[in-house]
């Protein structure tokens, strides 16, 4: 299996906003569970390292299905809840 390696930020960052890339890189890495990730976590890890979505959602515990949709979310603008 291809090694999965973050897409963003530069990988020597230990975070990017309110996220622990070390955390984050054990997880892809095997190192710890995916059990030890929050949704949010494992969206950003789901959107932000390479990798098919069958092999990301293998390694997050959920399905390729949810991957494909947590990515195409981040390509969607956002819905202007505001009145026109």
């Amino acid at each position: 299996m291809k090694a999965l390696v973050a897409r963003d930020p530069v990988p020597y960052s230990p975070t990017h906003g309110a996220f622990d890339l070390v955390k984050l890189q054990r997880v892809v890495d095997g190192r710890m569970a995916h059990t030890e990730l929050s949704r949010e976590e494992k969206v950003y890890v789901a959107r932000h390292f390479e990798g098919s979505a069958r092999s990301i959602g293998r390694l997050l515990g959920v399905t390729e299905k949810t991957v494909t949709r947590w990515r195409e979310d981040e390509d969607k603008p956002p819905e202007d809840g505001g009145e026109q």
